[in-house]
């Protein structure tokens, strides 16, 4: 049975918080990742630590009139992933091997994004580890600043806790409305119908095996 939410150490992990050494960090080192043009789209979804892009390059195939972008920070994946975007020929594809943070402080512009996709990142399970939880990292606001106003930020993960964390960070904090939340099922926002063996590599692994897999999608008013 998981543990119930820890309020008080939640409280004082977001109290904790420091977005502006963040921000003067990246400020400095000024990355960049996106030639000019690239956020000129209404409808754009972008997900971080996409790995080599299987799940965005499928899901750009069936949606021609979005601009998916995707970005990983691992050479390795990095590389495959741009290889990938480029070899579909689809104009609405775009990977980028790059660091996320630095991308969402200094170059997604505030209210670009339709959606923002989070999947199975990191849990960082160790409690000295908790300030690396993207929901308790400084990096949130931007994830925030940059949604549209009814823009989805779409989580999923294999640990329930991870979720339930994100839950109450997005509600609490941000003020975002959650539309799905919970163990994972088909609904009108994950895809799941499509990719109903799973998103990702580590999805797939996870529901071959019987685990189960959790998700949240909230809306921002």
């Amino acid at each position: 049975m998981m543990p119930p939410l820890n309020i008080t150490r939640m409280n004082y992990d977001l109290a904790r918080l420091r977005p502006e050494q963040l921000e003067s960090y990246w400020d400095e080192k000024k990355p960049n990742h996106f030639p000019t043009g690239t956020f000129e789209h209404p409808g754009i979804w972008f997900e971080l630590g996409a790995g080599t892009g299987w799940f965005f390059t499928s899901l750009a195939a069936q949606h021609p009139d979005k601009r998916l972008i995707a970005i990983e920070r691992s050479r390795m994946r990095g590389r495959r992933l741009v290889q990938r975007c480029k070899r579909t020929g689809l104009a609405n594809i775009l990977g980028f091997r790059g660091n996320a943070i630095g991308a969402l402080v200094n170059e997604v512009p505030t209210e670009s994004l339709e959606r923002l996709y989070i999947l199975y990142p990191c849990p960082w399970l160790r409690n000295s580890q908790r300030k690396n939880r993207w929901y308790l990292h400084p990096l949130m606001k931007h994830f925030h600043r940059v949604l549209k106003p009814e823009g989805l930020m779409i989580w999923a993960s294999d640990q329930e806790f991870y979720i339930n964390e994100a839950e109450y960070v997005c509600r609490t904090q941000y003020n975002l409305k959650g539309l799905a939340w919970g163990q994972i099922t088909p609904n009108p926002y994950n895809h799941l119908d499509q990719f109903p063996q799973g998103r990702t590599k580590f999805e797939f692994t996870f529901l071959q095996s019987g685990q189960p897999c959790y998700e949240l999608i909230v809306t921002k008013s």
